[in-house]
């Protein structure tokens, strides 16, 4: 087994741990916050898993794209929300529930969105090859749909006090894994960045995180925080999910996963601006609805 192998099986784990960790702490009025407001749940699901998809297309059919480069953007449109995002969100003031509610909807939707949505694409649009939606569906299954289920399960026999201590172990755990395992990858493939960029790749990245932070800010929730919450999420999706993703459906594909990091890498100036924008008093209520 290789470094870059054993980098993406800890990657898996902490994608277990992190999901584990939201499903236990979770209350169970802002599990279904989006379920209960379904016009918002609504909206957030037409966001995400819409628009930024067709985003993604869209930069797909304009620009020759290398077809590592189509694949990871197809896979990151369709792909969750990242666990560490609610930290960004709270700093845009975005109400907890909402954001509870929005993070474990995204969870659950992936579980059908993605590999639908991948075979949709793979049918409609030229991105290489067959999508392999069987493994793509059950990669998501147990990095996600199982742990989000036996965290539900443990916090109920746990209780509330020892499921959110036991929670936040298994959420620092996960958290020094996706990190750890995050910048060995980053720095085995820096080198091959080089070779991607140009044809658009650049272009294409930044545009789909732009359009998608103009996405979610449209259409958000009518409180203008939680309209930024949507944004950011709408923007940023998670790296671990859409590396293990590319890694079972796609290991013909190995500069995918570096297509992935540098969108990453991207994110972060693109999130700092926007969070800049909002607190320098942006008029999040002249947005239309």
């Amino acid at each position: 087994m290789s470094l870059l192998q054993a980098m993406k099986l800890l990657i898996v784990a902490s994608i277990v741990l992190n999901v584990l960790a939201l499903a236990m702490r979770a209350h169970a009025q802002d599990v279904v916050h989006l379920v209960r407001n379904w016009r918002l749940g609504l909206r957030a699901f037409v966001a995400m898993f819409v628009l930024v998809p067709a985003i993604a297309v869209a930069m797909v059919a304009a620009f020759e794209l290398r077809p590592e480069v189509e694949i990871a953007l197809l896979v990151l449109s369709l792909s969750p929300v990242p666990p560490l995002l609610p930290r960004k969100q709270l700093k845009a003031g975005g109400e907890g529930s909402y954001i509870t509610g929005l993070l474990v909807a995204a969870a659950l939707a992936s579980l059908l969105v993605l590999p639908l949505g991948l075979h949709l694409m793979g049918m409609l649009f030229e991105v290489g090859h067959r999508i392999p939606t069987a493994s793509v569906a059950r990669t998501l299954a147990i990095t996600i749909g199982a742990p989000l289920l036996l965290g539900f399960a443990m916090r109920r026999l746990l209780g509330r006090a020892r499921a959110i201590h036991v929670s936040n172990l298994l959420g620092r755990a996960g958290m020094a894994l996706l990190l750890a395992s995050g910048l060995v990858v980053l720095v085995a493939v820096a080198p091959a960045m080089w070779s991607l960029v140009g044809r658009g790749t650049l272009v294409a990245l930044l545009a789909m995180i732009v359009a998608g932070l103009g996405a979610g800010y449209l259409m958000g929730s009518d409180v203008p925080e939680n309209r930024a919450a949507l944004a950011l999420a709408c923007a940023t999706r998670h790296p671990g999910v859409a590396m293990g993703v590319i890694a079972a459906g796609f290991p013909d594909q190995r500069l995918a996963v570096v297509v992935v990091a540098m969108a990453v890498l991207l994110n972060v100036p693109a999130g700092i601006g926007f969070l800049r924008f909002i607190h320098r008093g942006g008029d999040a209520s002249a947005v239309p609805r």
